[in-house]
């Protein structure tokens, strides 16, 4: 006897077995096409998420820097007002600040050694851009640059624009009609020089007639922008000023790269320089000449050994990539409003890079 399981139905009327249902057998067709289908639509959903995690990692990296914006433009101004009081009150010596020192005319320009009457240490702060530590509710990186020390572009013709061009990465070709675009862009006619540039030369209705607002300006020249190099014109956009008033250059303040500019010096000569000062003030640009072994080719009257009137400051955050920059000008008048503040700039730092601190000295200064 063979058994066969499941037993086969039978009806009841008992005409033999029924034949059993499909309804257990797997259907083919459309049901194949379900798992592609549901791998598509996670694909879909997850590429949205993908798009919304990223947007919203961009959205908190944007709040977050501007948050740190703010919080560092509070310190820059605390800063900036310090920074204020500190020039209008203390005294001025050939190459910078003299903090603490007696308040007394100083021919030579020399700073007082050991203390004052008061038995404060007398500090020198240079003026020569280099780096100082500012406690202000946490540490910034302070520059102090007086303004007779830089690329005067306002002031700048002849050789020494042509060396600056040279710098910035001008092509030799380029150089000539550039400083004559230069020219024409901030002078008060709208008469074109050889190979200037005019009102219907510019897309947007010309060149102003005007002194440059501040050294950025200058980059608005007809192709100056195609012209430069960018990195080089990054590398040199703090040593340039723009001062229609002011002539005056400081051998004592000038940065290496503005004594190669303007007295065409090459780079030991001008390492030269700074090792001189760095002893003692130079007085006189005969001492530029022994300390370099060249003549320089200059107009004498513009050569000085003590600042201007105006320095230039920049703030420099060790939390975040933001850079303040300013210019503290001595008013010509006024004992309410002994200085002015401006040329104002808050940028970011390239790749959101924070300041460096390894070189900085540190700046005890405190209002007396």
């Amino acid at each position: 006897m063979s058994w066969t399981w499941p037993p086969p139905v039978v009806p009841s009327d008992g005409r033999g077995p029924m034949p059993r249902s499909d309804r257990t057998k797997p259907r083919l067709g459309r049901a194949g096409f379900a798992l592609p289908a549901v791998l598509a639509v996670t694909g879909v959903v997850t590429l949205i998420f993908l798009v919304a995690i990223t947007a919203l990692a961009s959205l908190t990296a944007e709040a977050n820097s501007a948050r740190a914006r703010m919080r560092f433009l509070q310190r820059a101004l605390s800063a900036e007002a310090a920074l204020a009081y500190m020039a209008a009150t203390e005294p001025m010596r050939a190459n910078g600040l003299s903090l603490n020192d007696i308040r007394a005319f100083n021919e030579y320009g020399e700073t007082q050694p050991g203390e004052t009457p008061s038995g404060l240490a007398v500090e020198l702060v240079r003026l020569d851009s280099r780096p100082y530590l500012m406690d202000v509710d946490g540490p910034l990186v302070l520059r102090l640059q007086d303004q007779a020390g830089m690329i005067n572009l306002m002031r700048l013709d002849g050789p020494p624009l042509t060396r600056l061009l040279e710098r910035l990465g001008v092509a030799a070709s380029q150089r000539d009609i550039l400083a004559a675009r230069y020219q024409d862009y901030v002078d008060l006619d709208d008469l074109n020089q050889p190979n200037g540039a005019e009102r219907r030369d510019y897309a947007d209705g010309g060149p102003p007639n005007r002194p440059l607002l501040r050294p950025s300006e200058w980059l608005s020249v007809l192709g100056a922008r195609d012209a430069v190099d960018r990195d080089r014109w990054r590398a040199m956009r703090d040593k340039l000023a723009s001062d229609p008033i002011s002539s005056a250059i400081n051998i004592n303040t000038a940065s290496p790269e503005a004594l190669a500019v303007l007295f065409d010096l090459t780079e030991d000569q001008a390492a030269a320089v700074l090792r001189e000062r760095e002893v003692a003030p130079l007085l006189s640009i005969n001492a530029l000449e022994t300390a370099t072994g060249a003549q320089p080719v200059w107009d004498y009257e513009q050569v000085y050994t003590f600042p201007a009137s105006s320095i230039l400051f920049t703030l420099s955050d060790t939390r975040s990539a933001w850079t303040y920059r300013a210019r503290l000008s001595l008013t010509p008048s006024g004992l309410e409003q002994p200085l002015w503040i401006d040329q104002t700039e808050l940028t970011e730092a390239p790749r959101r890079a924070v300041a460096d601190t390894s070189n900085a000295t540190r700046l005890s200064y405190a209002p007396r």
